[in-house]
Order: structure tokens, then sequence, then C-alpha cells
């Protein structure tokens, strides 16, 4: 809530394509309308996670090379 506040935005709506994305990892991950939260085992994956929000790599092709990767 405290980003919406910020930004003047509907978090849901704003981000809902990238929380469909994070239906992949939802087995690692918990949020309600406050947080997300990362478990043990999802912390080994928090850069993958952490992509699903990040506008630079939605717009990179899938045959790019990125110098960031998870390995």
């Amino acid at each position: 809530k405290s980003i919406e506040k910020e930004f003047c935005i509907d978090f849901q709506e704003y981000f809902k394509e990238d929380l469909k994305a994070l239906e992949e990892y939802k087995d690692f991950i918990n949020f309600d309308e406050n947080f997300i939260k990362v478990n043990e085992t999802g912390v080994l994956l928090i850069r993958n996670i952490a992509m699903c929000f990040d506008a630079y790599m939605k717009n990179i092709s899938e045959d790019k090379k990125v110098f960031s990767k998870t390995v």
C-alpha cells in the first residue's frame, strides 16, 4: 500500500502483467495486499523473481545476450 500512496497507482492494476509472471515462482513466494515475501528456497531465485518487475529486461529479446544471468 505504501507504493500505491507514494506513486499514486493501483498496485494490482499497474503490475498486473508482472504479477502474472510471478506465477512461475508461486512455490517460492507469498504475497498479500501489503507484501511480497520470498521464502528460504526462493532466496536462491531472488534475481529471477525480481526480474518479473524489471521493465528493461522485458524489452530484451530472448536471443539477445545479457550480462546478468542466474546460473
